[in-house]
């Protein structure tokens, strides 16, 4: 039976998002197909960083997403399993590519709440320098606390709790606004480092 699905791919190639579109596909793997064949010749093939890069395959039906299944795009391994039908990892040259062996070589994780737990506990354990993230949080156009009342908060939560504990009371004393800010400086600044 054909699936009347639409997919949508989504790229995210040197911090820049891209978008592409198939309808009446199969499958995802025929979308996948389409997007090498088509879609990253024309658009993504001359932009850096182009060869490996994460895709999201979005499984669409009468407008909304009923699947997503993240890959990891790899130029190499796109290249063996629709064009030449052999991994290039193989033992025996010349040994046909299956989809069960290509579904392994690109397969990626999915960003999950344990990610993030993660992430926070990496950063509760192992913050960065305190004049960074409290310089951040002032000067953030949404910040509406001098630096000196945050490093006072800071300060007394250090004292209070010990390094290992301070991170969480400061992060409870903080209002909503201040948490969010936190949270940015958490998932962009300190994540790239991680």
């Amino acid at each position: 039976m054909i699936s009347t699905e639409t997919y949508i791919i989504k790229a995210v190639v040197g911090g820049e998002t891209y978008l592409f579109q198939y309808e009446h596909c199969y499958d995802a793997w025929a979308a996948l197909e389409q997007f090498w064949h088509e879609d990253y010749p024309e658009t993504i093939a001359s932009l850096p960083d182009c060869g490996t890069f994460p895709i999201d395959i979005l499984s669409m039906l009468e407008g909304k997403v009923i699947a997503t299944m993240p890959v990891t795009f790899n130029c190499a391994v796109f290249d063996h399993f629709f064009d030449k039908g052999w991994s290039a990892s193989s033992q025996e040259p010349g040994q046909r590519y299956t989809l069960d062996q290509f579904a392994k070589d690109i397969a990626r994780e999915p960003d999950t709440d344990r990610d993030i737990i993660a992430l926070w506990s990496d950063w509760c354990m192992d913050y960065d320098d305190e004049n960074l993230w409290l310089d951040y949080m002032v000067r953030h156009p949404k910040g509406h606390c001098n630096r000196q009342h945050l490093q006072e908060k800071w300060d007394y939560c250090y004292e209070k709790y010990g390094s290992k504990a301070a991170m969480q009371m400061f992060w409870r004393e903080l209002d909503y606004d201040n948490r969010t800010i936190l949270t940015e400086y958490i998932t962009t600044k300190y994540n790239q480092n991680k």
